[in-house]
């Protein structure tokens, strides 16, 4: 991918710079030669965003993606060479009490994002980030799922992650612009929140042993199976998609591989220095939940520009050393707390 300014440095437009993955991406993007990241986020990243660079961080404008003159008038200030579109509301928990939400987040805002960027710079190249969740309910001799397994999704989030791939091709196959997409599996790494499997194990880890919980750990169902990617993999999954996909093809980031989540438990818990009781909550189990999980990664291999390079345990391990640093400032906090109102 060539920049269209001559021999001025590629830029490339992050939207959700601040999320999980987005951090990572701009962490990756910001450490290359010859790239100049700018962001769009709509909170104000957290004091650590800053921290993850080099030198100076990436240019973020805070501004809703639904917002179409000012998101119109910053593509059309930034003319960036690609946008790589991450923002998007990304949890399945409690998908079905938030559809309407869900939907505007994902699919609308994909809609807005697509017209400004054919109206304001149609030449640059765009990644859509999607979802595996697309493909649904599986039977294990469907397995692995490769591209072009026919997607039925079932549930609003995974509806609305397919919805918003459709819209985004679309502009391919109208317009002639430069779209692929991308369908990440699950993935993990430092600096995920909410309540994914590895991250809710490893903060309850992480309090037990910093004292701040009782050893007990809740966990919804332990016997699916799931494919996982560590995060930086994916990122750099995504910046190979980017520069050497097809426009108008989707890809795969995933593992080829499933892994118990009882295993992820197992490993965690080994990891750490607490010997939690494991309660299940009937509140982390989700009413579509898919036993068996596993991508096919061939196509996105054939790129000839990627492979994975993070070892599961060491992926899991940095974890738990994330909610560690957390659970040492919650720690610290309380302690400080004590100090100045002594009971």
């Amino acid at each position: 991918m060539q920049s269209k300014r001559g021999a001025h440095d590629l830029k490339i437009l992050v939207t959700g710079i601040a999320g999980f993955a987005g951090g990572h991406l701009a962490q990756y993007l910001h450490g290359l030669e010859g790239q100049e990241v700018v962001g769009l986020s709509l909170p104000e990243p957290p004091e650590r965003f800053s921290r993850l660079f080099e030198g100076e961080p990436p240019r973020v404008h805070y501004e809703d993606i639904t917002g179409e003159a000012r998101l119109g008038a910053i593509l059309a200030e930034e003319r960036p060479d690609a946008v790589m579109h991450l923002a998007a509301h990304a949890q399945v928990a409690g998908a079905w009490g938030q559809g309407r939400q869900i939907m505007e987040n994902n699919a609308v805002a994909t809609q807005v994002l697509m017209q400004a960027i054919h109206d304001n710079c149609p030449g640059a190249r765009v990644l859509l980030v999607g979802s595996g969740d697309v493909y649904g309910h599986v039977e294990e001799d469907e397995l692995p799922l490769a591209e072009d397994r026919p997607p039925r999704p079932n549930n609003p989030y995974s509806v609305s992650k397919l919805a918003q791939e459709f819209i985004a091709l679309q502009y391919h196959h109208a317009f002639g612009m430069e779209v692929v997409a991308a369908r990440p599996f699950n993935h993990i790494g430092p600096r995920q929140l909410g309540d994914f499997i590895t991250p809710a194990v490893a903060r309850q880890l992480a309090e037990i042993e910093a004292g701040l919980k009782e050893p007990v750990i809740e966990v919804g169902n332990l016997d699916s199976r799931r494919d996982f990617l560590d995060v930086r993999d994916v990122v750099r999954a995504y910046h190979a998609i980017l520069e050497r996909g097809t426009p108008g093809e989707v890809y795969n980031v995933c593992s080829g591989q499933a892994r118990v989540i009882r295993d992820i438990v197992t490993t965690l818990v080994d990891l750490s220095d607490a010997r939690p009781e494991l309660r299940q909550d009937p509140n982390r189990m989700r009413p579509s939940d898919t036993p068996v999980v596993i991508g096919d990664n061939a196509k996105l291999m054939a790129l000839e520009w990627w492979k994975p390079r993070i070892d599961f345990r060491q992926s899991l391990g940095d974890v738990l050393e994330f909610w560690r640093g957390e659970a040492a400032g919650r720690a610290a906090a309380n302690e400080t707390g004590r100090h100045r109102h002594p009971g």
